[in-house]
């Protein structure tokens, strides 16, 4: 694995750790829908979106890959 998807992949699951925790914080609905609108505007969504996607579609490559090799062993 590259560094690079390294570096995605703690991305995203921060974010999505980030979330979860905003999600199941014991706050009241309007609390936590504040606190997510507020996360929400901090971020540059198109920049993570594009992120997340360049690294799916890596992986995707990579399995392909990994798929095209089994096959010419088998």
């Amino acid at each position: 694995m590259s560094d690079k998807n390294f570096v995605h992949g703690l991305l995203f699951g921060g974010l999505l750790g980030a979330a979860i925790g905003l999600v199941f914080a014991p706050a009241t609905g309007e609390k936590t829908r504040k606190k997510i609108k507020d996360k929400l505007k901090e971020l540059d969504l198109e920049e993570v979106i594009d992120k997340l996607v360049e690294a799916f579609e890596e992986g995707k490559k990579e399995a392909e890959k990994s798929l095209g090799e089994e096959a010419d062993n088998v």
